[in-house]
């Protein structure tokens, strides 16, 4: 982020615009089973997120779950899991473990989940291609790569860079590099920018949970934090409107925020502020000067003594794009 007055330290929430794509319903149901042994699918009517419109009918209810309970097994992620096999979707439909799965499951392949399984709608095929096949969809664009693979750019097995493409100007130089002056010198910046238009989707690094956010976090943004194991990422100046909080688990490369529009300020471009820190110390990410990390010149980072220069990972990570 460039050269400001202001500490990027929390505040309290904002409102952000919701931005979510909707699948087509218009192809007609889908019919599972051509192979032998194979069960034939069916749904009459649309189910998950009611306000989105979803009819919900019990027996629609009942045969996606099973669907999704069997698709967990497949793709062995627990988080498609819906639970219990009961037929209904809360009202509410935030606290429904069937929308979070259908969501969870969506991650997988649209940029914006809805919660919603049309009939003959993308879900939907995705869904069933899945149960056919008994393997991952091959158009999954979060699909984990095998670490063997000739493909796949050595000792980057897992990662990914942040975005499907890489920025038009570096994260090397100031303002955008590590460490570059903020303030007239008087704090040094914790991140490296990655420059992006508004709105552009965020991927995850690699696997992990989200431990944190989205928050309030600088000119009407937000952060999100995510354990990746060995570090935890700091992917701030996104939208309030991500697409996961604290407690889900996420998969390597999996879309998980949009580019915020920072406001108030005077700015190149919007972009992505990403700090990391390798788990040395505890407690929150943003400190007071006193019990800051430093640059070797003194000058105070506001952040926790673990935090460490994401661009050599950058380097590394940028020649391993999600969805490539």
């Amino acid at each position: 982020m460039p050269p400001l007055d202001s500490n990027e330290i929390e505040e309290q929430p904002g409102t952000t615009t919701d931005e979510t794509s909707t699948e087509s319903s218009t192809a007609p149901a889908a019919s599972a089973g051509a192979a032998a042994g194979v069960p034939h699918w069916g749904i009459s009517g649309s189910v998950g997120r009611w306000e989105k419109g979803a009819v919900n009918t019990k027996a629609d209810i009942e045969t996606v779950q099973e669907m999704l309970r069997l698709a967990t097994t497949i793709l062995h992620e627990p988080r498609v899991d819906p639970g219990d096999i009961d037929g209904q979707i809360a009202r509410n439909s935030s606290e429904s473990a069937t929308v979070k799965a259908i969501e969870a499951f969506q991650g997988r392949f649209l940029k914006a989940p809805d919660g919603v399984i049309d009939v003959g709608g993308r879900t939907w095929r995705e869904l069933v291609g899945v149960l056919e096949s008994g393997k991952p969809s091959e158009t999954s664009a979060t699909q984990p790569r095998s670490e063997t693979s000739a493909t796949q750019p050595q000792g980057t097995a897992g990662f990914f860079f942040p975005f499907d493409r890489l920025p038009s100007v570096n994260w090397t130089d100031s303002p955008r590099r590590f460490a570059s002056s903020r303030s007239g010198g008087r704090r040094a910046h914790a991140g490296c920018d990655l420059y992006f238009p508004i709105g552009t989707i965020i991927h995850a690094i690699t696997d992990g949970k989200v431990v944190r956010g989205p928050y309030a976090f600088y000119a009407e943004t937000y952060a999100i934090e995510i354990d990746h194991g060995t570090f935890i990422a700091r992917y701030g100046e996104v939208q309030g409107s991500a697409f996961v909080s604290v407690g889900d688990h996420v998969t390597a490369g999996q879309p998980i925020a949009k580019v915020g529009h920072l406001v108030g300020i005077s700015v190149p471009s919007a972009m992505l502020h990403l700090e990391l820190y390798n788990k040395s110390a505890q407690g929150p990410l943003t400190v007071s000067a006193d019990s800051s990390a430093t640059t070797s010149d003194g000058r105070p980072f506001f952040r926790r003594r673990d935090i460490i220069d994401p661009t050599p990972k950058l380097n590394e990570w940028k020649n391993n794009l999600p969805g490539s």
